[in-house]
């Protein structure tokens, strides 16, 4: 019986040791895996400016006590020309006949006679004790401090 559980804990460990190894593996290729994936997504440049250190310092010195003055340019960018589709010039699309704004009219509300049966509301009475002002409430040391 011993013999037996010694095995199962060998075997235990050395399965965590080679379940430790193809994860870091995974790990390790993963790392090229999520820099692909992510040149092709909407926040290329967020991601790989996190996933890149650079130790370049900037070009232009700064002098101390010295406002610093970075002008910034816009680079124009442009997108292709959109083409004009034959969907687009059909008036069976875009027909005003099918948008129609019609006023929706509702059914006038009636009275029944549950609403003015007053046996069926209660309305609970609240007495609430009086309130006493108390020296506090009026102490300028205590709202002054």
């Amino acid at each position: 019986m011993k013999t037996k559980s010694n095995v199962q804990k060998a075997i235990l460990r050395s399965g965590a040791v080679i379940i430790s190894f193809v994860l870091i593996s995974f790990t390790v290729s993963a790392q090229e895996f999520w820099r692909k994936l992510l040149t092709h997504s909407s926040f290329n440049e967020i991601a790989i400016a996190m996933i890149e250190t650079t130790d370049n310092k900037a070009d232009v010195p700064v002098k101390a006590g010295e406002r610093s003055n970075f002008q910034f340019y816009a680079v124009q960018e442009f997108d292709n020309d959109l083409n004009l589709e034959s969907w687009m010039t059909t008036d069976f699309y875009f027909n005003l006949v099918f948008f129609k704004n019609e006023a929706e009219v509702e059914s006038a509300l009636e009275l029944e006679d549950w609403m003015i049966n007053e046996n069926l509301f209660s309305p609970e009475k609240v007495n609430d004790e009086p309130m006493e002002l108390e020296a506090w409430m009026i102490s300028h040391e205590v709202w002054n401090s």
